[in-house]
């Protein structure tokens, strides 16, 4: 009997998984896609093959829903930049020549996580109650960028948290502008802001 009972919660603890996860896909397809203002509940809960009182049950409003797609996204981005990484180290240069080479790649490769981003920037600015999410959102990005920074390079800390915020807004900015112009070639400025790892690389540093 308590078998019976622990399998049957088992399962309806992944059927709700599910359908989180199946909103928080739809919601990237369409914010992305549409943006948050143009977007409904309704055409969410559509795509993600559940009712709309059921995307309350999960999130409060497109607001929150937003925020869950960002850090989804984000979290697979970093995969896939990680990834990216390797395969420019797997060449024979160092992090300090790939690290933002590889970040040019990723964002060309998914425009849709930063025009995510923006939406939530938006979001915050129109919304000043929701700022502090978006801040704490930014945070994460840096001390991760900033980790990483740590890891491949033995900066100090202080160091790596300065570069980490500078290397965050070019990040956005660059790729802000290749969304509002998709053949604009960025390379060169992405170097240019490679130039500050191997500037904190030198001897003298």
């Amino acid at each position: 009997m308590n078998d019976q009972t622990n399998t049957k919660q088992k399962r309806t603890w992944t059927h709700q998984e599910d359908n989180r996860k199946r909103l928080i896909a739809a919601g990237y397809t369409l914010l992305a896609e549409k943006g948050i203002e143009a977007t409904t509940v309704k055409e969410i809960a559509r795509l993600a093959g559940v009712s709309p009182g059921l995307f309350h049950y999960y999130f409060a409003s497109k607001n929150d829903l937003l925020l869950a797609v960002v850090y989804e996204a984000g979290a697979r981005f970093s995969q896939r930049l990680t990834q990216a990484v390797g395969h420019l180290s797997s060449t024979g240069r160092s992090f300090h020549e790939v690290a933002m080479l590889a970040a040019a790649a990723a964002s060309r490769d998914d425009p849709s996580w930063y025009r995510l981003r923006y939406e939530l920037y938006a979001l915050g600015l129109r919304h000043p109650e929701f700022l502090p999410e978006v801040g704490k959102m930014l945070a994460k990005g840096r001390q991760g960028i900033a980790q990483t920074i740590r890891e491949q390079t033995g900066m100090e800390e202080t160091r790596a948290e300065a570069l980490a915020a500078v290397v965050h807004a070019c990040t956005d900015g660059l790729a802000l502008q290749q969304i509002a112009q998709p053949g604009l070639d960025l390379t060169a400025a992405y170097q240019l802001v490679q130039s500050l790892f191997l500037t904190e690389a030198s001897p003298d540093h």
